[in-house]
């Protein structure tokens, strides 16, 4: 049934045909050798949580808030939402807990005749249990780069006993080999999703990679991050306190500690915004005729690239784009962009709801005086030649545009300016064409 508004609740469903680009991620993992890391990068709001749902679903043929057998019993695998836990001290012990419980559920799913016996099974959390209580202790109050030197030592030293660090992570990995089930024959791995590190603080996220890397850089365990490597790096920066011009290569070299292999979410072109827009705008009611107010708006899109590439960015536009063929302010006007064959009301009904939508200084100054649209038209013919004092209400936007040669912009951010080509199609706008946007 049609609903007024979309949520910004991840989902499984391809809807940006990136089927192939999570296929390619999963083989990798079913045939990777671990300890292994693996990074999908990609802007806030690009979809990475639900690159990575799709990705538990093709390694093991469920969700994870499935509570039934997984398909693929080769996988055992770990959600874990690292921004819930920016309050732990020590978020490894989160992550180790969370572990700890998932295999005792996954134990349960091998059937009467593969479970681990119980004295196995013990044995396995009891590893757990030591290496928590480890964790607790303030072992990694140490940097790894302090764990490395205190291992130089160890061996100009000669000790003949390993450092705890190292028993605690021979010990963690026995459990881990027994708990799947791994021999000769299988190439059993534990998978540990990590969502939203870019959403943590620096020094939580420090931590937790720290954590990772001391703990689960183990020969049966793959972890997989969904992150914006720009926020993991800066916030590298700032927790390690890397001084110098260099500092963000440093930041991307210890991430690579840790991350192997990153792989780039690939960025929806033209026509799949364009198919997500109107697939998003056929769950909302919009009013009379909403099949023709689709077909308008698919003409405009394809002829104009003016969305961003960015899921929950477009999912905010179709809700206001729902709202305003809500309110039945469409007069009929047949009037054409001769160019194009656009028409026109559709054309202004996509361009005021993306200022609305992503620019909003710039929508209020039109609320304010309408005839403002001049210049915003000039400002898409040319925004060198806008006059600095009017462009005021436009400073936090960034052209896309100069003359007829594109500039480089993120295709993610919301405060580019992409609608030069439409307002310069459009030629002139009068005040009465967009009154009836404005203040809705």
């Amino acid at each position: 049934m049609p609903t007024l508004s979309h949520n910004d609740a991840p989902n499984d469903i391809d809807s940006l045909s990136q089927s192939q680009f999570i296929k390619e991620i999963a083989e990798v993992i079913n045939n990777s050798t671990p300890p292994k890391g693996i990074g999908i990068n990609g802007y806030w709001g690009t979809g990475k949580t639900s690159a990575l749902l799709q990705l538990h679903r093709e390694l093991t043929g469920i969700l994870p808030t499935d509570n039934k057998r997984p398909k693929n019993l080769q996988v055992t695998t770990v959600w874990f939402e690292a921004w819930r836990y920016q309050n732990e001290p020590v978020p490894i012990i989160s992550l180790l807990h969370e572990i700890r419980t998932r295999i005792r559920l996954w134990n349960r799913f091998l059937g009467k005749s593969k479970k681990l016996m119980g004295v196995v099974l013990q044995g396995v959390f009891t590893a757990f249990d030591e290496t928590i209580k480890v964790a607790s202790a303030g072992l990694l109050q140490n940097t790894i780069s302090g764990l490395n030197k205190a291992g130089e030592q160890w061996e100009r030293n000669h000790y003949e006993t390993p450092l705890q660090g190292q028993h605690i992570s021979d010990l963690l990995e026995e459990a881990i080999e027994k708990a799947l089930g791994s021999n000769s024959r299988n190439n059993r791995k534990l998978v540990i999703f990590i969502d939203d590190l870019d959403r943590c603080t620096p020094e939580v996220a420090l931590k937790l990679l720290e954590g990772i890397k001391i703990y689960l850089n183990l020969k049966n365990c793959v972890v997989v991050f969904g992150m914006d490597q720009r926020q993991i790096e800066q916030a590298l920066v700032k927790a390690l306190d890397l001084k110098g011009d260099n500092n963000g290569h440093q930041a991307r070299e210890y991430l690579e500690k840790i991350c192997q292999d990153i792989y780039h979410l690939p960025l929806p072109d033209k026509d799949a915004k364009k198919a997500y827009l109107l697939k998003l705008l056929e769950g909302l009611k919009i009013g009379n005729d909403d099949n023709e107010h689709r077909q308008h708006l698919a003409t405009v899109l394809s002829n104009y690239d003016c969305l961003p590439a960015n899921p929950r960015k477009i999912k905010a536009l179709a809700n206001r784009l729902a709202v305003m063929l809500r309110a039945n302010i469409l007069t009929g006007d047949l009037t054409l962009i001769e160019s194009t064959g656009v028409r026109r009301e559709y054309a202004l009904l996509i361009s005021m709801t993306i200022i609305y939508t992503f620019h909003r200084q710039l929508n209020e100054q039109l609320e304010k005086d309408s005839k403002y649209i001049n210049t915003v038209i000039m400002f898409a013919q040319d925004p060198s030649k806008v006059d600095k004092d009017l462009f005021e209400p436009m400073g936090g936007i960034k052209p896309s545009l100069a003359a007829d040669k594109a500039l480089p912009t993120n295709p993610s951010d919301s405060n580019i300016f992409r609608l030069h080509q439409l307002f310069r199609d459009l030629e002139s706008i009068t005040e009465s064409e967009i009154t009836i946007f404005l203040g809705k």
